[in-house]
């Protein structure tokens, strides 16, 4: 599995869990829940990698 890098409110980040490939042949992902996410990356704004674990989006570095 690969994590795939993204920028999230400014800042690059990596999402280690999460995601899966689009339909599309281009390089474009699908997220779960990324409005969780977007709450998780605003409660932790030094976060550089996060992970979805459970339902919920977890700061992992």
């Amino acid at each position: 599995m690969e994590s795939v890098r993204t920028i999230l409110l400014g800042k690059r980040v990596i999402l280690l869990t999460g995601t899966r490939a689009s339909r599309k042949k281009d390089t474009s992902f699908e997220v779960e829940s990324p409005e969780k996410l977007l709450e998780t990356a605003r409660r932790n704004p030094d976060a550089v990698a996060f992970g979805f674990v459970s339902g919920s989006w977890v700061a992992a570095a």
